[in-house]
């Protein structure tokens, strides 16, 4: 070994012990296992994922929005969404672990696709219904999940970053509302539109499975269980569909349009709880 490689290994040692020290203080700490922070490594990269496609979506529709003060608010709403990214890194860092500040997972990109589509169509109902309803949707369920069940710096992250999606929501909610009174008709058929292209995307990754993301975090995706956050899968699709249904009603959408979009859902793992259900029929 020469001077030099031998002093970068002198270097790196004290590093990797650190770091692993680390991790077993926060594990004994929290009362966590490896596998939980492989879980939130994962979680907190998909997060990632969205809040970077959000940051895409919103300064893409920009030029859409009908009023300078519209526009403001949206590019508002991009730069808090960038803000996120930094947060889940931050944690990331704290708790080390890594996280990925990019999109990985095909789904992020096909929905990305077909947002730049509706774009290209100035189709703006479209739009708002597939980044304020149907994504922010997704991403409360999943910071309200980590909100709940995650150690206390996870949680107390998550409810802040929860804060910040459902005033998204209303925003897009009562920009829907106000698009609907002026075209019923229309928007109905954006919401048909965006609701195959997106739902299927955002639902397939309800799941610990993964296409590229475990390889570049260095994790054993078979490893990942959803019992080191106490629920399961099935648990989180019911709460996600519930959380659309209800969104669905609150935007004011023809309950006959939403029930025929929800049973749709039954194709690809999508089953409302019973009250939900009830509530669509």
């Amino acid at each position: 070994m020469t001077e030099v490689s031998a002093a970068v290994a002198d270097d790196l040692a004290p590093v990797d012990l650190r770091s692993q020290n680390r991790r077993d203080e926060l594990q004994a700490q929290h009362d966590k296992s490896d596998g939980y922070f492989n879980l939130i490594a994962y979680i907190a990269s998909n997060a990632i994922a969205g809040e970077v496609m959000a940051v895409e979506n919103y300064s893409e529709m920009v030029p859409l929005m009908p009023t300078t003060d519209d526009k403001i608010e949206t590019v508002k709403q991009a730069h808090e969404e960038s803000k996120h990214i930094q947060m889940l890194a931050s944690l990331g860092k704290r708790h080390d672990y890594k996280v990925m500040r990019e999109i990985v997972e095909p789904q992020w990109f096909n929905i990305r696709r077909h947002f730049s589509t509706a774009v290209h169509n100035k189709d703006l109902p479209a739009c708002l219904i597939m980044q304020d309803l149907m994504t922010e949707t997704m991403a409360i369920v999943l910071y309200r999940t980590l909100k709940r069940q995650g150690d206390p710096d996870t949680s107390a992250l998550a409810s802040k970053i929860l804060e910040d999606e459902l005033e998204h929501l209303e925003i897009g909610l009562t920009r829907i509302r106000g698009l609907l009174d002026a075209d019923p008709e229309g928007v109905h058929e954006s919401l048909k539109w965006a609701h195959h292209r997106v739902m299927p995307e955002l639902f397939s990754m309800v799941s610990t499975s993964c296409h590229f993301l475990c390889d570049r975090l260095s994790i054993d995706c078979g490893s990942l269980s959803l019992g080191d956050l106490k629920t399961d899968i099935d648990e989180i699709r019911i709460e996600a569909l519930d959380t659309y249904v209800e969104t669905l009603d609150k935007a004011n959408f023809d309950p006959v349009v939403t029930a025929a979009l929800i049973e749709s859902m039954q194709s690809y793992g999508g089953t409302p709880s019973m009250n939900s259900a009830l509530a669509t029929a």
